[in-house]
């Protein structure tokens, strides 16, 4: 089997990632993590309209940072929605996070700088979900 985290991830990581701040619900305060920082073109859907039929094909930008799935390894969970990350002097909090299947997550951002900083807090012992879940 191809190791992609090994062969793929970690070079990419090491040419074009940047420093990041992650806070969790499941974890107490801001841990370091390393990603790559984009504003990616996304489509969006109109109300009504299937893809191909209406004549109006609409994108937007929206700020995205790739991460390497196995650095979340140390801290016993992987990022969820609604936690927050900090990266270029921007705090946002994660909409989506989507698994791209070969050890790496693609977490879409919308920008939380109105926001009181809070964070879900889960009950003690409640626990990580994920491959790193305790």
């Amino acid at each position: 089997m191809i190791d992609f985290d090994k062969l793929a991830l970690s070079p990419c990581m090491e040419a074009f990632a940047e420093g990041a701040e992650w806070k969790s619900g499941r974890l107490a305060g801001w841990n370091d993590i390393l990603g790559i920082y984009d504003d990616a073109y996304l489509p969006v859907d109109l109300i009504g309209s299937e893809d191909g039929i209406a004549g109006d094909h609409i994108t937007s930008s929206r700020p995205v940072l790739g991460v390497q799935l196995s650095q979340f390894a140390i801290f016993g969970c992987e990022p969820e929605q609604a936690d927050l990350i900090k990266v270029r002097r921007g705090l946002h909090r994660i909409h989506e996070v989507q698994p791209d299947g070969r050890g790496g997550l693609l977490l879409i951002l919308n920008s939380a700088a109105g926001e009181n900083d809070a964070v879900p807090q889960f009950p003690e012992g409640f626990g990580c979900r994920g491959p790193y879940g305790r």
